[in-house]
């Protein structure tokens, strides 16, 4: 039997290597967005775009003003610099002012830990949207027919970061011209060197070294310096993979209510689940959510009524984990479950404050003064925490024991109600003598009173 032809590769690796994700194939032919790709060139064009656009290093010539040229040394230009020490013209004539750098090396830099785990499937990107697309205009039939405008996402691979040294060198004529030159670059220092609307990328100069020479009776003013750029590296393609990928949202999602299961038996809050994968099966068997019924049962307070409150349950018939009461209000101060409305909020939990003059009393039994802490409307269903209440007589504050509930010595004042309803008005002892406790109060005394109130049990 002869031998079968190899597979393609193409083929290879969807037979063996499982079929590709058709929905990460996007056509990029009409783009307007390029592949993202930063290079050593790039870092290299900012240093020369920031000197000539930026720095603009310039010297006094014979009373006219000179630019001063920038040049990137290929190897041999910088063998010639180092084996001379200067640099010479086709005519042989020493060229000043001048100003040559070249990338001496480049260095990964370890205090930010990239890790893209594969180089041809990286797992980290940076994530940015499209922010226009004439396809997705507002038109009323999408609106209609609940279809999402479409956002085009784009994912760059993370890159990596490096630091990039340089070698520079300066020559002048005189002295006067370097100091100038030295000036406006140390000036430039820790910026971002880059062109505007383009990459840039942070410099750093450690210092600035005096290289002056003499050389066949000739004067090279001279100075050398380290730059530093902090830069970051992305190819735009790695072998066959591009790292600039291309993503489409959903125009509609449809959610089917249909499941193995039911629900209700997995979602269990006791159990701290947060993720709940729902995957349809072949029995295809009601999973009850349609009607909510699952989790939510309405209950009477009595028989016979209608239902007044929901209970939010975790399991069918199960353990209820918080009631919403008809009215918003819990029905007793254990009733931890029930959730509040603002408006009950703001009655249990925010201070009453009431200002009564001492003629205000309700009721005297010869040496104790009533007032009524004004519960409001349904103050059958409210009294004042105890602990909470604050009195002021004139501006000074009364005393009270502990639970505010006693009558004993030392304190001033407390709570009291009828056998009813408890802890509904504040009642302030008379002053036996000038040593005793209590306050005496007088028709022209003010009284300031705060209190929180709260649900009886």
């Amino acid at each position: 039997m002869a031998r079968l032809k190899p597979l393609p590769r193409s083929e290879r690796r969807i037979k063996y290597g499982g079929v590709a994700n058709r929905g990460t194939i996007k056509t990029r032919n009409n783009d307007t967005v390029k592949n993202v790709e930063v290079g050593l060139l790039d870092v290299d064009a900012s240093i020369m775009y920031y000197f000539n656009n930026v720095i603009k290093p310039t010297v006094i010539e014979q009373g006219e003003e000179v630019k001063v040229p920038l040049m990137y040394a290929n190897p041999e230009r910088w063998a010639t610099i180092r084996k001379q020490g200067f640099l010479r013209d086709s005519k042989r004539q020493v060229i000043t002012p001048v100003i040559a750098f070249k990338r001496t090396s480049m260095a990964k830099r370890t205090e930010i830990a990239v890790d893209k785990l594969d180089a041809n499937d990286p797992k980290l990107f940076y994530s940015f949207e499209k922010k226009y697309s004439s396809q997705n205009r507002y038109n009323r039939f999408s609106t209609d027919q609940g279809i999402l405008p479409q956002r085009e996402l784009y994912n760059v691979a993370m890159p990596d970061y490096v630091t990039l040294n340089y070698e520079c060198v300066i020559w002048t004529a005189y002295i006067e011209q370097m100091n100038k030159i030295i000036e406006k670059v140390n000036w430039a220092d820790g910026s971002y060197w880059g062109e505007p609307g383009k990459l840039k990328f942070q410099s750093n100069i450690e210092s600035f070294e005096d290289s002056t020479e003499m050389s066949e009776g000739e004067r090279f003013i001279k100075t050398t310096f380290s730059l530093q750029l902090y830069g970051y590296l992305v190819p735009e393609s790695f072998n066959e993979k591009i790292n600039t990928q291309k993503f489409i949202t959903p125009k509609k999602i449809d959610i089917i209510d249909e499941t193995d299961m039911s629900v209700s038996s997995l979602f269990n809050p006791n159990t701290k689940t947060e993720t709940l994968r729902v995957i349809q099966g072949s029995t295809k068997k009601n999973s009850g959510l349609a009607g909510t019924t699952d989790f939510i049962r309405g209950t009477r307070n009595a028989a016979g009524q209608e239902i007044q409150d929901l209970e939010f349950t975790n399991i069918y018939g199960g353990e209820t984990m918080f009631v919403m009461r008809n009215d918003g209000a819990p029905t007793s101060s254990k009733d931890f479950k029930a959730v509040i409305n603002l408006q009950n909020g703001d009655l249990l939990y925010h201070k009453k404050i009431l200002i009564l003059s001492g003629s205000e009393s309700s009721s005297k039994d010869g040496t104790t003064q009533l007032y009524d802490l004004q519960l409001g409307a349904n103050s059958a269903s409210y009294q004042a925490l105890t602990g909470s209440l604050q009195v002021l007589a004139n501006g000074v504050s009364l005393v009270s024991n502990n639970n505010q509930l006693s009558s004993n010595d030392p304190a001033d004042f407390f709570l009291t109600g009828s056998s009813t309803y408890s802890q509904t008005h504040l009642a302030v002892k008379g002053q036996a003598s000038n040593l005793s406790a209590g306050f005496t109060l007088k028709t022209t005394d003010k009284l300031n009173i705060s209190y929180q109130k709260v649900v009886p049990d």
